[in-house]
């Protein structure tokens, strides 16, 4: 498990780079990004929350594991309202309202 960071590093307010290399070092930080969400454990982490500033997450829902690189995202215009919580801010939640669906 690789440690992830937290409020406050400066890499998570970088913007993130296009990923142009699908290598294996690609195939490492997937692995990376996977094994360190499940063990947090979680439900959503960003290359960025490792350290790396690339368009990369992997996610878990429905249990379904996966992973998107590069992502474009179309967002519902429908909203939902519910706690969200962040890895990059460990013991908080905080009441949000996003999209009800995304397509990625």
């Amino acid at each position: 498990m690789i440690p992830i960071r937290l409020f406050g590093d400066p890499v998570l307010r970088t913007p993130a780079a296009p990923v142009v290399d699908f290598d294996k070092e690609l195939r490492n930080l997937v692995r990376d990004l996977t094994d360190t969400m499940q063990d947090a454990p979680g439900v959503g982490l960003a290359a960025p929350q490792l350290g790396v500033s690339l368009r990369v997450f992997t996610y878990w829902v429905d249990d379904v594991l996966g992973h998107v690189v590069n992502p474009d995202l179309d967002l519902s215009k429908e909203e939902q309202d519910g706690d969200e919580g962040c890895l990059s801010l460990p013991g908080l939640t905080f009441e949000c309202r996003r999209a009800q669906r995304v397509v990625a």
